[in-house]
């Protein structure tokens, strides 16, 4: 099979529900504060000693929530490594109302003991309606010169999670959300208990790329279209346990690199007629991409949204799915194989293609979103498997904010696939090579093994 062979498969998908993109993170409202006016707000020695240090009563083990106390060893593991200059722990506690806001304070963990007393920010009450994903922020408080605040926001299932950010000393600009391990408030928790999230070290440093020290592994495909790939075989949760598994086989070759399991989730599709919109795509609905990013977060795996253009645009497709790319662990895909408007024949008949300015464009709008949300890097993969899917590929840029990865998106005999994977995937500008492998059209299925001794190995394992 030549290497330049793809499988051209359209399907019919549900169409797009609009979702409004949600920028910035806002301070809580100024009224939503019970502090006294003449309450200083930094000063955390004004709040008395004698607070009791509550902890929650445990929770049914099929809830996502925090909190029962736990052995010193047992948090030890739970928390990051410290970074130079952050001498303490802290942990965010939270508590729900009888009116349906959540009240949040800080609490400094001392060596040895547990979360100690709450010291309470002036601006502190997440509001009872807050818009669903939106992040909301406290005011600022101040601890041994580090000064930091609660960012809160409601989840669709009504839980709250909770994050810690500080505050820059060199330009006074807030760094990323810190994620507790366990950090979130059930919608049905008992009103009036603070609980306390899961430690973290202040300023502990951000993960420069989730690609720095494992490999990813995910499956890819299309929720209701099992000929597209092996997640249209099963729910999402169900999918995932069959991910871990393959990525399992991974993590017993790597050596000390980790292994994530991903979702690689099909949101536009290209059809085999015209759209009302003229752009011969099927989008994935808001709802359907939201179980697989829950599913995700539950279960701390990546999520692509992967986009085959059809006669749209690649910035115009992504700008749509900005609200998922809010999340830290989800990233986005493009398959210049179906971006056929240049040639003025319909997807699926011709293969693709895009440029490397158009890749820049995206590039630059995801590197945004890191910088303004304090994110890791946005992961771009691009799949390639001709020469002429990727056009003026010397013209792509390296963004700060973006880890670019091309994939070799073909299938068929091994040596045309190692081949490509050389000639696409390797060389400059990806930066993070990847290979995809087919399941039913691969001759044959490369096994871990084989994978694993590619030179480089990839950093990106797909399987449809």
């Amino acid at each position: 099979m030549a290497l330049g062979a793809a499988l051209l498969m359209v399907v019919t998908a549900a169409g797009w529900g609009q979702v409004a993109a949600q920028t910035g993170t806002p301070e809580l409202p100024d009224d939503a504060t019970e502090i006294p006016e003449d309450t200083p707000e930094d000063t955390p020695e004004d709040i008395p000693d004698d607070i009791p240090d509550d902890t929650a009563e445990e929770l049914p083990d099929d809830t996502p929530e925090d909190i029962p106390e736990e052995s010193e060893e047992e948090i030890r593991e739970e928390v990051p490594p410290p970074a130079p200059g952050s001498p303490f722990q802290v942990c965010v506690a939270a508590q729900r109302l009888e009116d349906g806001r959540v009240e949040m304070a800080v609490q400094r963990r001392s060596r040895g003991a547990g979360c100690g007393g709450r010291l309470l920010p002036r601006r502190r009450l997440l509001p009872a309606d807050a818009a669903a994903g939106r992040w909301l922020v406290t005011a600022p408080l101040s601890i041994d010169d580090i000064v930091l605040r609660i960012a809160a926001r409601r989840l669709t299932s009504g839980a709250v999670e909770v994050a810690l950010q500080t505050r820059a000393e060199e330009d006074g600009s807030w760094g990323p959300r810190l994620l507790p391990r366990r950090r979130f408030v059930h919608a049905a928790v008992e009103v009036d208990r603070w609980l306390s999230s899961a430690p973290v070290y202040a300023r502990a440093p951000a993960r420069e790329s989730y690609l720095q020290d494992a490999q990813v592994v995910s499956f890819y495909g299309h929720p209701t279209a099992p000929a597209l790939g092996a997640l249209g075989l099963d729910g999402p949760a169900e999918i995932a346990e069959e991910i871990d598994r393959w990525a399992a086989r991974y993590d017993r070759l790597n050596g000390e690199r980790d292994v994530l399991s991903a979702f690689h989730v099909i949101t536009g599709v290209s059809q085999s007629y015209p759209t009302p919109d003229g752009t011969w795509l099927g989008r994935l609905s808001a709802q359907r991409i939201a179980e697989y990013v829950e599913v995700a977060r539950e279960r701390g795996m990546l999520v692509f949204l992967d986009i085959q253009i059809g006669w749209s645009d690649a910035l115009t497709e992504v700008r749509l799915l900005e609200p998922f790319l809010r999340e830290p662990f989800v990233h986005v895909a493009l398959d210049p194989e179906f971006a056929t408007l240049h040639t003025g024949i319909r997807p699926g008949l011709v293969i693709g293609s895009m440029t490397g300015e158009e890749v820049n464009e995206v590039q630059r709008f995801l590197a945004a979103i890191a910088q303004a949300e304090g994110l890791p890097p946005k992961i771009l993969m691009v799949h390639q498997f001709t020469p002429r899917m990727l056009r003026n590929r010397e013209a792509v840029e390296d963004f700060e904010g973006v880890d670019l990865s091309i994939d070799m998106d073909g299938f068929g005999l091994i040596p045309a696939k190692v081949a490509g994977y050389n000639a696409f995937a390797v060389p400059e500008p990806s930066e993070w090579p990847a290979f995809k492998l087919f399941f039913d059209y691969d001759t044959p299925l490369m096994t871990p093994e084989q994978v694993q001794g590619l030179d480089p190995p990839p950093d990106l394992i797909i399987y449809q």
